[in-house]
This record gives C-alpha cells, structure tokens and sequence, in this order.
C-alpha cells in the first residue's frame, strides 16, 4: 500500500509539471479571413487551412508555441485586432492606416522583399466570357463596377485609379462572381490561385475568363495588433521564425504541393 502511496505521489507531480509546463508555453490567438482564399487561407472540415496556417503552425513549433486561428468575418476580423481580442491576423497586406493599430514586420511597407512575408499574391480582372475586353495594364480601362468583398485592400488601390468600386455589398469572393455571372456586367477583381480554382467548378465553367495580365502583386503578412501583449521581443521571435520556414525552399515546395 505504502509503495502505490509512494508511486501515485509521484505520478501526481509528473502531471502537474507538465500541466504547468504547457500552461507556461506563449499561446497566440490570431484571426483570419473566413472567405475561401485557396491556397492561403480556407476553411477545411469546419477548420482553417492552407498555406499560411502550414507556415504559421510551423513557426510556432519551432518556438514551442501554441497558435489559435480563427475564422470570421474580415471587417470583424480587423476590428478584432484593432481592439485587442486577438493577437494578431493572418493574411493582411500593409496599409498605412491598419498600420495604426497594427505592427508589421521588417520592410513591409517598402518594395524590397520582406523576410517574414507569408507570401506574394496576384490579383487579376474576371470578366463574362461574353465580353470583348482584354485588359491590358490600364487600370482606367476595366469595365465597371468592379467588384472585391468587403474590406478588402484592393478596393482602395482600385479606388485610386478612379475606378468605380462595389465593395458593400459582398463577403467573400463567390458572391461578386455570382453577381458579375448573373448581371454579364462589370468585372471582378480577385487572386488569381481563387479565380481559377471557382473557374473549374460547374457553377462558373464556360461564363466567366481570366484575364491573363495581372492587375497587381501584393505581399500578405501576420500582423500583430498593436493592443497585444506581445513584446518586440517576442513579435521578433515570431517573425523570425516564419523567415526561418521560408528559407527551408524544399518545406514550402512540400507545403505548396499539398493544394
């Protein structure tokens, strides 16, 4: 009896150290987009999947993290970090006012490559097959209203192009191509990667192009709200180690193989 006494004391403190432990680890909580932005961002089997959650995981074991992800809406999203309910968020491109509330990594805001980016994207025009327009760099020139979701960054670039924007009225990418495939009018502008995966679905096959000139290249971070407890230290710590993934070409190439 005194010999189980002894074993079940010590069982005890075992667990309890690793209980406190894992209590110990820095655990992030981090908000992303709920639109399907395949291959970055997506939601598999009601989980977030795809490139970024790959590489974020991946950083955050090599600190011995724990990262929460979570989906929502991308204005809500944004509020979200703005207030401090999150840590940060997954896929933002650089803006001069989200930087108000947000911290970015080294040179986010310049042209020079960022270490810690996620990745670049392209974004194109998609207008109805029917159409004759081929865009050919002249912003001016895409037929309008040119629709993006909500919240979205392009819709400012576009803006400044003196381009008629329906930014309102949509959450997600789906839907500005439902609309521009029922109305035959406008364009919409989206990644490239998530217009050819919906040009492949019956939904859209044989009504809608691709334009093949790419409207524009934007580079997408991890941002970390500026309300966060986080320390420089450790927003260094985070984004260095997402620079040290990148810099493993054969893992990205096995992670980028998986869509």
């Amino acid at each position: 009896m005194k010999k189980f006494t002894v074993l079940l004391t010590i069982a005890v403190c075992l667990l309890s150290f690793s209980f406190s432990a894992f209590a110990k680890r820095e655990r992030v909580v981090l908000c992303t987009d709920r639109s399907y932005w395949y291959p970055f961002v997506f939601i598999n089997s009601y989980k977030p999947d795809g490139l970024y959650v790959d590489i974020v995981k991946d950083a955050a074991d090599r600190l011995d993290w724990r990262v929460s992800i979570r989906p929502m809406d991308w204005k809500k999203c944004l509020r979200a970090v703005e207030t401090g309910s999150v840590d940060g968020i997954l896929g933002a491109s650089y803006k001069a006012k989200r930087a108000e509330f947000l911290y970015y990594p080294l040179n986010a805001e310049s042209k020079k490559i960022a270490p810690a980016r996620l990745s670049s994207a392209e974004y194109v025009v998609v207008n109805t097959v029917g159409s004759k327009y081929t865009y050919n760099g002249d912003v001016k020139t895409i037929p309008q209203p040119v629709r993006v979701p909500r919240g979205y960054s392009v819709a400012d670039d576009l803006r400044k192009g003196g381009i008629e924007v329906d930014d309102k009225s949509s959450r997600g990418d789906e839907v500005t191509l439902m609309k521009l495939a029922s109305s035959g009018k406008g364009s919409v502008v989206t990644l490239r990667s998530v217009a050819k995966k919906y040009m492949s679905s019956p939904a859209f096959k044989g009504k809608l192009k691709v334009q093949s000139k790419t409207y524009k290249s934007k580079d997408y971070f991890l941002a970390i709200s500026k309300a966060s407890d986080l320390t420089q230290e450790k927003r260094d710590a985070l984004w260095g180690a997402i620079g040290a993934v990148n810099d493993d070409v054969d893992l990205v190439a096995e992670y980028q193989s998986k869509y």
